[in-house]
């Protein structure tokens, strides 16, 4: 958007990273394909938008998603490798995968084979099962947010809506103190679990595994 603090011509520069090429938008903030001008490692870039910056509510958010990556280090998730702020720009840095998400290769090719449609199936459930084992419950998987890499492995991306199962806490009808709002819908409504839909606040991985 033309109001984005961070424009990502190529070589805008954000701390020790160089951005190369603009990779997508979303709602909170836009990714990169940049490079560490020193160790000269191609990397993915998640920064937060100019607008998105200027609501406490959505940088929170934004950190929390930093936290949430921080945990997890495993082979079916993109892996973070750092976080920052420059110029009261913030961005996530994250391991580049060369690829494309799966709702762009069914819309590119058509339906998935059954036989690999559950190979795909397994490796994001193994990446969710080490995320829920590490308390963090992604709350927004669907195609766009699964990642096809060119050997064929599954990597889970965006925990923008990503929460910790320690943080549940009595159930509240004001959402005070969470960043979930009252009667705020989270997540993608094609995708969404009811019980998500009813509670958001209070979705656990037992809640995600019986959906």
């Amino acid at each position: 958007a033309a109001d984005d603090r961070v424009q990502l011509n190529a070589g805008k520069v954000l701390g020790n990273y160089q951005s190369l090429t603009l990779l997508g938008r979303g709602g909170m903030g836009v990714v990169l394909k940049a490079r560490h001008i020193r160790m000269e490692r191609t990397v993915a870039l998640k920064v937060l938008r100019s607008q998105a910056m200027s609501s406490p509510h959505s940088v929170k958010r934004f950190q929390q998603e930093v936290r949430a990556a921080a945990k997890l280090s495993h082979p079916n998730i993109v892996t973070a490798y750092d976080a920052d702020e420059v110029d009261q720009i913030h961005f996530l840095v994250m391991e580049y995968v060369e690829g494309q998400d799966l709702s762009a290769l069914v819309k590119k090719n058509g339906p998935l084979s059954v036989e690999t449609a559950t190979n795909y199936i397994l490796q994001a459930a193994r990446g969710l099962t080490f995320a829920h084992s590490k308390g963090v419950v992604h709350r927004d998987i669907k195609p766009a947010n699964l990642l096809l890499d060119k050997k064929g492995k599954i990597k889970i991306l965006d925990m923008g809506l990503a929460r910790f199962e320690q943080e549940v806490g009595p159930r509240s009808s004001t959402g005070a103190g969470t960043l979930t709002q009252s009667e705020q819908m989270m997540g993608t409504i094609d995708y969404l679990p009811p019980e998500q839909a009813e509670d958001p606040e209070h979705q656990d991985a037992h809640c995600v595994v019986q959906s």
